[in-house]
């Protein structure tokens, strides 16, 4: 039985930083399913070849798409002879759906179930009405809790999200972002569980979901200000973006934004909101140079 562990949280909580850490630094052949290689964003260093949905790495590690079948997809990782599975869900998905779909799957056994929680917004979150069942879904189902941003939030939003955690999931275990994770961290007797089933793993989140491939390059100074002045409704944004200052990998979650240095993908942006997101590709083309 390979051992797997469902990694869940919410859009911008971490969990692509916490999948690259153990990647490099877990110290055992990871094989680990993804929606798109672009997010993980791997070492180039580190990728020995990539064969369509599969990416594989000096250090052993095996990286592949899920795709629309999760079923074929971990078939296709077990081949690869991983000594462990990590699957990171999307931000907006019940982990305990997903973890549904592994139960069911034979030659897996489903380790205890990880969620990030970002304490600079958690409080926020579990207020908004869009956003709080999908966060009350994820942490119901957290049998390790990863308290993720804690040095950069307040001692309110500390406070805060210590609340929310016991309010939520009382029972998971709690380790702080900034500790030593490794992949032994993963692997501990889990709790009693419910019965799977494949039905209720298909039952999509309540947002909305845009793909944007921009005609032509963005004034930088003019997106910086769009970005500041978006709503709460906006959760994520990631991907290329074409600037005045050449293409940049875009970062934007709980209203904080990062850019960095990533050519070598293709320009698009993924933007996924509330349903009362405003039309982003409109706010966005407004920022054409």
């Amino acid at each position: 039985m390979i051992p797997l562990t469902v990694i869940g949280g919410f859009l911008g909580a971490g969990k692509t930083t916490l999948v690259n850490r153990l990647l490099t630094e877990g110290g055992r052949r990871f094989g680990v399913l993804v929606n798109d290689f672009g997010a993980i964003n791997v070492d180039q260093a580190l990728i020995a070849a990539q064969d369509g949905e599969t990416l594989a790495l000096t250090n052993g590690c095996v990286c592949c798409m899920i795709g629309d079948d999760f079923g074929a997809a971990l078939l296709r990782l077990a081949e690869r002879g991983p000594e462990h599975v990590l699957v990171e869900a999307s931000g907006v998905a019940d982990p305990w759906r997903i973890a549904q779909l592994a139960l069911v799957e034979p030659g897996f056994s489903l380790e205890p179930i990880v969620v990030l929680a970002d304490a600079t917004s958690l409080a926020d979150g579990l207020a908004d009405r869009w956003v709080a069942d999908t966060l009350e879904r994820q942490l119901r189902a957290a049998e390790l809790v990863v308290l993720t941003k804690r040095d950069i939030a307040t001692d309110a939003q500390r406070a805060a999200a210590a609340t929310a955690l016991e309010r939520h999931c009382p029972t998971a275990r709690r380790i702080d972002a900034a500790e030593a994770l490794q992949g032994e961290m993963l692997q501990f007797p889990p709790p009693r569980r419910q019965a799977a089933s494949r039905f209720e793993a298909s039952i999509p989140p309540p947002f909305r979901s845009t793909l944007w491939r921009q005609a032509g390059p963005l004034d930088m100074a003019r997106l910086r200000e769009t970005l500041a002045g978006l709503p709460r409704s906006v959760l994520r944004i990631k991907g290329v973006v074409m600037t005045t200052d050449g293409p940049r990998l875009l970062q934007y979650a709980a209203q904080r934004w990062a850019f960095s240095d990533k050519p070598d993908l293709d320009p698009a942006l993924v933007i996924i909101g509330t349903p009362d997101m405003p039309d982003m590709v409109a706010t966005l083309e407004a920022c054409t140079a």
